[in-house]
């Protein structure tokens, strides 16, 4: 089985977003791209962050008023000077992340840092930063961290990536606890197989059992976990907070 070229994101130029900067982590490729093309078509100024520089200038060439940052999120000092240079931002989004395929009892320390400090502390440390500067504004913000369906089941060869999915999910719902009284919400979203270049690492046998368990038939789309972060970012979504939004397609229920 082979795997599908995602949808390319359609969406009409308007206002939705105008005047609110955006900051959207792992935006060289894939949802991390495809969120802060569409925040930039609804009108927010957008920062795209990633650690690959060749993604940045491709997105920079293609969307010239784009600002890119140029960082590797596993470094926290590194990441929080670049994170402080940068004006106040409005909506956060938290998705960069990697996929270490390994058993539990094969995982070694450089494993399971590696997984944490991208796809866990990472959000922690650019949250901090970001809440900080929007407090001492008393300005509200909207975040959404983008777990996965990891966090909501172990699955296999995959034990220590579903750890850091679940740590996000919890840290979602901690900064929601604590920065709600200032005006800043903050929900997460655990999409499923989602056909992006991450589910290569799974293998064309786990794909095929993934789509065919799961009760629509088929894999998830770039476009599909865009809309779905535009709705948690935006007023639609006003009282929600703290709240992990699964998109799978259903495949929780038959795993």
């Amino acid at each position: 089985m082979g795997i599908r070229v995602s949808k390319q994101v359609k969406m009409a130029s308007n206002s939705r977003f105008a005047g609110k900067t955006a900051l959207v982590t792992g935006a060289g490729k894939g949802i991390g791209k495809g969120v802060a093309e569409a925040l930039l078509k609804h009108g927010a100024r957008v920062i795209a962050l990633d650690i690959v520089e060749e993604y940045l200038q491709s997105l920079k060439k293609k969307y010239p008023e784009i600002t890119t940052v140029q960082v590797n999120l596993g470094d926290w000092k590194a990441t929080k000077q670049a994170i402080e240079s940068l004006p106040t931002v409005d909506l956060l989004v938290n998705n960069a992340g990697v996929l270490k395929m390994c058993s539990i009892l094969e995982t070694t320390e450089e494993d399971i840092n590696l997984l944490l400090d991208v796809n866990l502390k990472a959000y922690l440390n650019v949250a901090q930063v970001v809440a900080r500067k929007l407090i001492a504004e008393k300005r509200s913000g909207t975040f959404v961290n983008v777990a996965s369906i990891a966090a909501n089941k172990p699955l296999e060869q995959r034990g220590a990536y579903c750890i850091s999915k679940q740590g996000v999910q919890m840290l979602t719902e901690a900064l929601a606890c604590e920065l709600g009284p200032h005006g800043i919400r903050v929900n997460g979203i655990n999409p499923g197989i989602i056909n992006t270049d991450m589910i290569e690492a799974l293998g064309e046998k786990r794909i095929r059992l993934a789509t065919e368990r799961t009760p629509l038939r088929r894999l998830g789309e770039v476009c599909d976990v865009v809309d779905a972060i535009l709705f948690l970012l935006g007023d639609e979504s006003s009282y929600m907070n703290g709240h992990s939004l699964v998109l799978d397609g259903g495949l929780l229920k038959n795993l």
